[in-house]
């Protein structure tokens, strides 16, 4: 009786110490999710980094897409999680140090195709949110073509002196504003990266910040597409829209005059695993009350 008594005694203090182990584990999966359902969130508010996916049926994030420039030309990164052609064995901080200050963890500069400068203005929590986020994913071990630079000592010299001299700073907050006009500028400004197509380029291709988010005319915008204004301007602008059509459009790529998104903006609209159209309303009202008030641009796109 006594030696079954213990091992009662023993059986129901490891059933004990299991329940314990069990319930420790289990707040952290449910935080787990949400964190990655919070970066998936993220992620879909920077257009669902679309540039990382191939169109047509492309791999998640596996990168590939081929971007020419004045200076040659780049394929976006493989940012799955696979450990050799992927991001798999960078750290939490080493992907953050890219995604904010364009830099590889050897040290290698991104080109700023990719925008870390207006991504340096994003919240470390929304950050780390992503990275929790990019490391769901399936890994696809799939290489990228390597890069052809076409200007000499265009890395070396003239991207670095391009970058202290025109790029942007930004200041991320110490946390992300939650609503109102607040959340509607750090979301466009650090997050949608929206003056990155609809902000004017001076001649030496850094965005002409006096011009914020006024448009550019067909050949001047990326990829050589016209890019309407959108600062309220009453002639030339969306002024005429309400809050509640930008947010729509934001949702569904329907314009007030009955045309759709198409282009790149259609491609922001509707993301990879998630995009524009998964923003809450709150937050695409916030957006639409940032662009009414921000001041109007007189610049007509043809």
């Amino acid at each position: 009786m006594a030696r079954s008594g213990m091992s009662l005694v023993r059986g129901r203090q490891l059933a004990a110490v299991a329940f314990l182990v069990l319930a420790a584990a289990l707040p952290a999966a449910a935080q787990s999710r949400e964190q990655i359902a919070r970066g998936k969130y993220i992620f879909g508010a920077a257009a669902g980094c679309g540039c990382h996916t191939l169109p047509k049926g492309g791999a998640l994030n596996a990168g590939g897409r081929k971007y020419d420039g004045p200076f040659g030309t780049v394929y976006a990164s493989n940012i799955t999680p696979d450990p050799t052609n992927g991001i798999g064995k960078w750290t939490d901080a080493q992907i953050i140090t890219a995604i904010r200050s364009g830099r590889r963890p050897n040290g290698e500069r991104l080109i700023p195709v990719h925008p870390y400068t207006v991504f340096n203005g994003m919240a470390e929590q929304d950050l780390q949110d992503v990275v929790a986020y990019l490391r769901s994913v399936p890994p696809v071990n799939q290489p990228v073509p390597a890069k052809k630079i076409t200007v000499p000592m265009f890395e070396s010299v003239f991207l670095p002196a391009w970058l202290a001299t025109f790029a942007p700073r930004e200041t991320p907050p110490p946390s992300a504003p939650t609503s109102g006009v607040a959340r509607g500028e750090y979301l466009t400004r650090a997050v949608t990266h929206c003056g990155e197509c609809h902000t004017p380029r001076t001649m030496t291709m850094a965005t002409d910040n006096s011009r914020y988010l006024s448009g550019a005319p067909k050949g001047k915008g990326p990829e050589g597409s016209a890019v309407p204004n959108i600062t309220p301007d009453r002639d030339t602008g969306i002024a005429n829209w309400s809050e509640e059509q930008i947010a729509d459009y934001l949702e569904t790529g329907n314009r007030p005059d009955g045309d759709v998104a198409g282009g790149l903006m259609a491609e922001a609209i509707q993301g990879s695993s998630a995009g524009y159209k998964d923003l809450t309303k709150a937050d695409r009202l916030a957006i639409a009350k940032y662009l009414k008030s921000i001041p109007p641009i007189k610049n007509k796109i043809d």
